[in-house]
This record gives C-alpha cells, sequence and structure tokens, in this order.
C-alpha cells in the first residue's frame, strides 16, 4: 500500500513519547552506533550512506526496546531529505492526484519548473515555459495538468523507497540522551567528521546546527531567539579565522554559550559555587530580566531561570550573568557571623512581609526576596530589616551552609595520625566528594565535605527519583533544590543512587529522609540502608510518585502526588509521628530442576505484600503487555482499563482455579486446613493494611465494644484449627498493624473477590496471623513481592521476620467543618 509523502514535524505528544524511551533505554548511543555500522573503533564514526526505512527500524530496535512502528515512520518521515520544497497547498499533497483540479496541477508544475530550472535552465526559458501555461490555449492548459497529476504521483512515493541520513537521525537522538554537556559536544563533532582530520568545514557545522534547532524547536524553544545566538556563535567559533572549525574550537564555543548548555542538558548536580544552573522556562504573568531589566517578550514569555535563587534572564543575556548564585558550604570551619540574606531583585509579585502592602513588579524591576528565607520586600524597607538570616519557615528542614566544610577542615588531625599508623605508609581515606562520588586519598581530603552536627535542627535529606510519576519527579527535583539546600537533594538516577546522601549524613545523631517515588523505590532506599550499618535509623517519608503507593497510603502520605505545594509537605513531615514498620526476609529454594527458562526473583524482601495466584496472575499478564507495548500504558485510566481486560480473561481462563490442592501452608508450624472451607485461587500475605491501590483486604475491625461483647459471648467457645494457628472468632477480631511483628494470610476465592475487594464491597477471607510462613507449591504459580510479578515453579517458600525500621507517619488530614456540623457541634 502506498504512503502519501508528508514533510511533517513529529506532534508534541509523540516527541514527548521519544524522549520516554530514551530516558529508559538501556545502550548507549555510541555503543549502539558501532554495533550497528560494524566499526569497532569509537573514536570516528565513518557512514556516510543514507540508511532506508527497514535500515532505520533496525536501528531504532537495537536503541530502544519495543518502538511502536506508527512511531518509527513518523520520525523516520521527519528526517526524510526533501529533494525539493513540498507544494505551497498542503491541501494538494495529501489528496488522491485524480481528484487535483486543473489550476492546483498546473501551479505544481509552475513551482516545480522554477525550483528545477534555477539549476539546469536559463531564466530566459523558465519565464517561456511559464508563459505559455499561463496562455488561453485549452490544449496546453490540460497538457500541463496532466503532468502536474503526475508530477504529484511520483511526490506520494512509498516510505519504503525513502532515504535518510544516519548522521542527522544520531546527532538529533543525542541530543536527547543523558549525558555531559561536552560529551555531546564532542560526539556530534566526531560523528560529522567523516575523513577523521579534526576539523569541520562551514556545511557540516551547520547541519549539526540545524538538528540543535530541529530539538529545540520541539522542546518548546522560541527558535526566533535561540537562532541568532546560534548564528552568533558559529561567527565566533572560528577563532583562528581559517574557515574551519577544530575540536578545541568547537568545544570552546559550545561550552560558553549558556542557550546551548540547556539545550543540550545542563547537569543538575553542584560544580562550582556561585554558579547559576539555568533552564528554560515559559513565565504565565510578565518578568523581567535581572541583567538588562527589560521585559521578556516572545510567545510564552521564555527566558532562562536558575534553580537555585530564581535569577531570570534573557538567553541573549546569560552568557554575561554574574556568577552570584548562593554558596551551599563554608569554606571554613571558625565563622563567626551568622547567615545573611541572598537577596535576589525583580519578579515578587504578593505583599511585602514589612509593610504588608503589594510590591508593583508588573512594569519593572522592583522588589526583592531572600533565597533562603522566602521574604519578600520592598526596596525601600530592605534596609530596615536585619541582615542576619534565620532561614524562614523551615529552618528545621534546611542543611545550613555554616554547617557545611571541607572535610581536610577536620579530619586533617586524623589523617595525618593514620598515616603515621600505617604500617605501609601508603593508607588512604575513603571520602565523599562535591559531586556525591567515593575517592580514596592519601593525604589529601581538600576536595570533600562534612557535616557539622548543630542541635537546633533536623536536615531533612531528599530523594528523588525522576523517573517516577511521568515529568513530576523532575518538577520536584527543581522546587525542592529551590526550597533547601542543594546539597542535600539527590537525584537517585544520576548521583549514584542513595549512598552518596546516607554518606555525606551519617555522622548526623538526627535526621530524617524523605523519599520520592513508588514503593520501589522506598524498598530500594531501605535496602540501601540495610547496607550502611547505621547505629540508628532515621525515619523515612514518602511522597507518593508511583501507581499504587500502597505503602505511602498506609503512612497517610497519600495515594499519589496531585500537584500539591511542597511546603505543605514539608509541615506535615515537621508533624509526623515515628512508627516501626516490620519488614519480612523470603527465602526460594527450588523443588526440582527447572532448567534454564525461569523468571528471576525480583527482590528477597516483603515491605508490603506477597501474593500468589489469581491477583499474581493480572498483574504479570499487565506487566508482560506493558514491556513489550509500554506506548499502550501511558496515562493511569489506560492502565485501569487493561486491568479490567486482564482480570476479565483471568475470570473466564481461571488459570489458579482449585489453588488450594497445590500448595501447603505452615503458619508457626501448624498447617492451614483448606479442606472445609471454599475453594481458593489466591492467597496474600499482608505486611501493611493496603493492596490494590488502597484497597484493605484484612477488612476492617470491629470497634472496642463490639470486641469487648463478641469475647464476652466467645470465652468458652473451644478453639479450632479449621483456620491455622488461631480460630475464626479470632481473627475476626484482630487488628492489624504494621509494626506488630506479625504477617496476616488471607485468601481469595476467585477474580470477582479480587474485584469486589478492590471496590470495598468484600474483604478477604482470614487465614492466619503468625510470625513466620513457610509454603510449598507442586507446580508452576504466578507470584508477586510488592507489585513486582513473575512465574515461579514449584518450590519451597520460608518467611520470616527480618527486622523493623522507622516510617514517618503523616498527621491526620484536617476535615473541612459543613454547615451542618458546625451547629452539631455547638
Amino acid at each position: 500500500m502506498m504512503t502519501l509523502f508528508h514533510w511533517e514535524k513529529l506532534s508534541p505528544t509523540e516527541f514527548l513519547q521519544l524522549q520516554e524511551y530514551i530516558t529508559y533505554a538501556n545502550k548507549k548511543l555510541k555503543d549502539v552506533l558501532s554495533e550497528f555500522t560494524g566499526d569497532t573503533n569509537s573514536g570516528q564514526y565513518k557512514q556516510d550512506e543514507a540508511i532506508d526505512f527497514a535500515r532505520f527500524c533496525t536501528f531504532i530496535n537495537m536503541y530502544l526496546v519495543n518502538v511502536p512502528e506508527e512511531l518509527c515512520r513518523h520520525l523516520f518521515l521527519s528526517f526524510l531529505k526533501k529533494t525539493g520544497p513540498p507544494p505551497t497547498l498542503g491541501s494538494i499533497s495529501e489528496r488522491n492526484p485524480s481528484t487535483v483540479s486543473e489550476n492546483e496541477a498546473s501551479q505544481l508544475v509552475r513551482q516545480a519548473t522554477v525550483d528545477n530550472g534555477r539549476r539546469s535552465m536559463s531564466q530566459k526559458s523558465i519565464t517561456s515555459i511559464l508563459n505559455i501555461s499561463d496562455s488561453g490555449d485549452l490544449w496546453l492548459r490540460q497538457s500541463f495538468a496532466e503532468k502536474g497529476r503526475s508530477l504529484l504521483r511520483r511526490r506520494s512515493t512509498d516510505i519504503q523507497t525513502g532515504f535518510i541520513s544516519l548522521k542527522d537521525v544520531v546527532c538529533c537522538l543525542s541530543l536527547l540522551e543523558a549525558g555531559r554537556p561536552e560529551d555531546k559536544l564532542e560526539f556530534m563533532f566526531r560523528l560529522y567528521d567523516s575523513d577523521g582530520n579534526g576539523i569541520l568545514d562551514a556545511s557540516e557545522i551547520e547541519c549539526i546546527i540545524n538538528q540543535m534547532m530541529t530539538v529545540a524547536e520541539y522542546s518548546g524553544w522560541d527558535v526566533s531567539e535561540l537562532k541568532p545566538i546560534l548564528e552568533e556563535m558559529m561567527q565566533e567559533i572560528d577563532y583562528d579565522s581559517d574557515g574551519t572549525v577544530s575540536l578545541d574550537e568547537w568545544k570552546r564555543g559550545g561550552l560558553t554559550n549558556i542557550p546551548l548548555l540547556v539545550l543540550l542538558g545542563m547537569d543538575s548536580t553542584l560544580t562550582d559555587e556561585g554558579t547559576h544552573l539555568w533552564r528554560l522556562k515559559h513565565f504565565n504573568q510578565p518578568a523581567y530580566c535581572n541583567l538588562c531589566l527589560s521585559i521578556l517578550l516572545g510567545v510564552g514569555k521564555q527566558g532562562l531561570c536558575c534553580t537555585f535563587c530564581k535569577y531570570i534572564v534573557h538567553e541573549r543575556c546569560a552568557s554575561r550573568a554574574p556568577a552570584h548564585c548562593i554558596l551551599t558550604y563554608c569554606k571554613s570551619r571558625k565563622v563567626s557571623h551568622p547567615m545573611n540574606h541572598h537577596w535576589v531583585e525583580g519578579n515578587c509579585a504578593g505583599k511585602c512581609d514589612r509593610c504588608k502592602k503589594f510590591i508593583k513588579a508588573y512594569n519593572r524591576v522592583t522588589g526583592r526576596r531572600c533565597r533562603w528565607c522566602k521574604i519578600t520586600l520592598h526596596n525601600r524597607c530592605a534596609s530596615q530589616v536585619n541582615p542576619d538570616c534565620d532561614f524562614g519557615e523551615f529552618r528545621e528542614h534546611i542543611l545550613s551552609p555554616l554547617h557545611i566544610c571541607p572535610a581536610v577542615l577536620g579530619r586533617k588531625r586524623r589523617v595525618q595520625a593514620d598515616l603515621r599508623d600505617s604500617e605501609t605508609g601508603d593508607a588512604g581515606i575513603s571520602e565523599i566528594t562535591d559531586d556525591g562520588k567515593q575517592s580514596t586519598e592519601t593525604g589529601s581530603v581538600s576536595g570533600s565535605l562534612k557535616i557539622i552536627p548543630s542541635s537546633s535542627s533536623i536536615p531533612l535529606l531528599v530523594f528523588v527519583n525522576p523517573k517516577s510519576g511521568g515529568k513530576q519527579g523532575t518538577r520536584i527535583l527543581r522546587k525542592f533544590q529551590y526550597l533547601l539546600n542543594p546539597r542535600q537533594v539527590y537525584n537517585v538516577m544520576c548521583d549514584g543512587g542513595f549512598f552518596p546522601g546516607l554518606q555525606f549524613f551519617k555522622d548526623l545523631p538526627r535526621f530524617r529522609i524523605l523519599c520520592c517515588g513508588g514503593d520501589g523505590t522506598v524498598g530500594w532506599l531501605l535496602d540501601s540502608m540495610d547496607k550502611m550499618n547505621f547505629e540508628v535509623r532515621s525515619p523515612v517519608a514518602v511522597l507518593p510518585l508511583g501507581t499504587g503507593n500502597d505503602l505511602a497510603r498506609c503512612l497517610r502520605w497519600g495515594g499519589g502526588y496531585d500537584g500539591e505545594n511542597l511546603r505543605k509537605v514539608l509541615h506535615h513531615i515537621s508533624n509526623s509521628t515515628v512508627v516501626m514498620m516490620d519488614r519480612w526476609q523470603i527465602e526460594f529454594s527450588s523443588t526440582d530442576d527447572t532448567g534454564d527458562d525461569v523468571d528471576p526473583i525480583p527482590c528477597d524482601i516483603i515491605n508490603s505484600y506477597f501474593s500468589i495466584g489469581v491477583d499474581a496472575s493480572i498483574a504479570h499478564r499487565f506487566h508482560v503487555m506493558r514491556e513489550r507495548h509500554p506506548e499502550k500504558f501511558n496515562s493511569r485510566m489506560k492502565n485501569k482499563l487493561w486491568y479490567f481486560e486482564f482480570g476479565t480473561s483471568e475470570t473466564l481462563s481461571a488459570t489458579c482455579k482449585n489453588l488450594h490442592e497445590n500448595i501447603d501452608i505452615l503458619c508457626d508450624g501448624v498447617a492451614l486446613d483448606f479442606s472445609t472451607g471454599p475453594s481458593l485461587e489466591g492467597i496474600a500475605f499482608l505486611n501493611i493494611p493496603s493492596i490494590y491501590g488502597g484497597s484493605n483486604l484484612w477488612g476492617d475491625t470491629p470497634r472496642l465494644k463490639k470486641r469487648k461483647k463478641t469475647n464476652q459471648t466467645s470465652k468458652d467457645r473451644d478453639r479450632e484449627c479449621s483456620s491455622g494457628s488461631m480460630s475464626s472468632s479470632d481473627l475476626s477480631l484482630t487488628l492489624q498493624d504494621v509494626g506488630d511483628n506479625l504477617i496476616e494470610v488471607v485468601g481469595l476465592l476467585n477474580c470477582i473477590h479480587v474485584a469486589q475487594v478492590k471496590g470495598g464491597i468484600q474483604a478477604g477471607r482470614r487465614l492466619a496471623q503468625c510470625s513466620s510462613v513457610v509454603i510449598r507449591t507442586r507446580r508452576r504459580f504466578p507470584m508477586q513481592i510488592d507489585g513486582e510479578p513473575w512465574m515461579q515453579p514449584p518450590c519451597t517458600i520460608a518467611v520470616t521476620h527480618k527486622n523493623q525500621v522507622p516510617m514517618l507517619m503523616a498527621p491526620h488530614a484536617s476535615k473541612k467543618l459543613s454547615f451542618f456540623g458546625f451547629f452539631r457541634k455547638q
């Protein structure tokens, strides 16, 4: 089937989808390119030939996983080289050639004649042909119309016959890949340096700039503002004026062009003190440049804003902006003066915190705001305020720069003593450097920092998983870097996981931890803390960014972050209480030789729940389909519809029917008797009172009065073993708690029962509450631990108590008093 050829760009949704695929890519683009071209020399890439659609799909599938065919096709068309300008009438290219009128077809021929004639014909010949097409001769007009329809048929070619430049594709994708700007610049230079002579001419540099402009336009930049900046860089980049650009000139020009660095993706970690961390921002209200003091113009009022101090500049002014951003640590340990305000002038909407009058910031740069305590003042009121900064309402959470100093100032004597006592004389000390990496030095630790404990604050250590919650993780990372000291906020995907932050805070006697991510991210943090061997573990709060967020729900942090003010979250952390949460060790031992076709077990620790059977089967189907087609799972509503579809198919197929006949369970050494009860298709082991995204599978427990009455009537009743180590009457009155050293065992009748639990209509069938469990399965069953499913062959499973960890439980949500509730209270 022939596909009409359109020179269209990717839609914003498709571009975001492409960014998402690149974020989760398992390979580096440089490695994929070497593998694709068969060139093991990573220094040069000598592929000048164009590739067709089939090879393009092969390259994309080598780099990205399960990219949909429609996205591949649109991406290929966006790179397809134009042999000539497209028709000015956009509707012509989208219509059937037989339906094109004579005038439209003649216009198409005139345009093609002019475009081709400029290269092969004289101006006189072109003019004569155009005059013939405008003549009144009917035969000539019909001839030109048929020629135009034929030309349109040739342009409406199948994408299978098109070719694109592999260099352009790789250059564009490299801009979207994570990495340092200098590495991207060098990679793009060597990509277009085909002959390997170390220089590029003007046309090759222009190709790179064009790809940068394309990505900038997709990313929401105002290219009319960016284009002259890049053109100016093109003129200045040739420092020796020899007509070519060397690698040193290319990197020197690129690394000094701040808008280009933002486009390439500036590193979000701290480098030099006082250096701004720029990002592109679109303002929804009037904003002014802090350097030239003029208003930001253009669509969306685009400008560059510093993440750390909110200093705003035009893109053209960024290179001249002074490096007076905040200082995050103190270079001297002996500091007698207190912390001063760090003022940022302009763009201060709202009231003055001193005179309580509005700041008229809509017509000029006026007013000032302290970056640390967030106080906002008129310029005239600033002189009447104490210059000492107390860090404002979040002083309890902020790690003061005065309490961070180079570690060599506090450990110099200890280092010298260790070196003298060393037998070999080459012993070193392992430290954590500014960028969060561990290094071993011999006698010099000038690059490391340490925290001086303070009794006046309980600093908050923040970990953010930017891959959780769509783009919410990246926004939350930036907001916390502004609200707190950037040195106490860590990106777990770029900063080496949790260990750099935990090691940096390890010497503090008191601090709190905020984990921004899903239940899997919280489990990853708790495992990392186990390996750190803390003498006193710090409590952990959760900002839910995942899908189910069962752990966050039972700790009252909510079912998902919906964009609420992070100041409110910090207030909740201040008013939270510490609770101890159980964690369980789970061990698997295979009963027979199952071969190599075995799914890996995702983890060996249970933080939330472990289940076997029908619910795990639905989760496993969902997981397999999402791995194959991630583009079909890009919203919560679609995910719910997929769960409904898999639940319906599981109801019809009943793959786990009569599960109780192929499983044995020992609870505290007592076997559960399934012969007298209903047949089961699933069994769950609960550590927290939340599963399936907020459902209470254990069920509600009767109130205190009802429990006392039931206890009085059942005091003389014999204990039965039909439900394990406890009788049915005892289990109906048993409370579930996250820190009681007990795990709850619950049965699921079928898939409809799971749906009723999910809807809150019914609870599970309580089987036991115990401190250890042994499970033996006699056939292959789907299983899941904390939402991570897999298929498990016959085995023996042992669940034992591992430890207890402190967690922060949010305060009860304040209920709004209704109109009738007011009178009831009176």
